[in-house]
């Protein structure tokens, strides 16, 4: 039995790694699912890959850009009416190297995706999640 059905989900980072698989698997359990990603390719590679599972959406996007987030936000619901789940999965390592010899711009980009990309895309979510009750 599909434990997702009618559910609706966001995933970022969504086009590999442990959000493909996610994607997958809430596909086989009945839920929409928007997969949102950097790579425009990767994300039309994982669509194509995933769609005889499901329905589901790939949108472009950068979660440390507040413009972004909103769209993918919106994009979702004009979609579906309604957002049930969000795994704010996106995230990056970064230059891996002894910390004299980081760049602060590499840092910055670490920072911005793994922390301003969580809070925006909690952000703008909860937002959704608290008007739907």
């Amino acid at each position: 039995m599909a434990t997702l059905t009618d559910k609706v989900a966001i995933i970022t980072g969504g086009a590999g790694g442990i959000g493909k698989v996610t994607a997958e698997r809430f596909l086989k359990e009945g839920a929409k699912v928007v997969i949102v990603d950097l790579v425009q390719d990767a994300l039309d590679t994982v669509k194509s890959e995933l769609s005889s599972h499901g329905e589901i959406v790939a949108i472009q996007a950068d979660v440390s850009n507040e413009a972004d987030v909103e769209k993918y936000v919106k994009a979702t619901v004009d979609q579906f009416g309604k957002i049930d789940i969000f795994f704010n999965n996106a995230g990056i390592e970064g230059k891996v190297a002894p910390i004299m010899e980081q760049e602060v711009q590499d840092f910055d980009k670490v920072i911005a995706v793994n922390v301003r990309g969580v809070f925006l895309g909690l952000k703008h979510v909860l937002k959704v999640l608290v008007n739907q009750g």
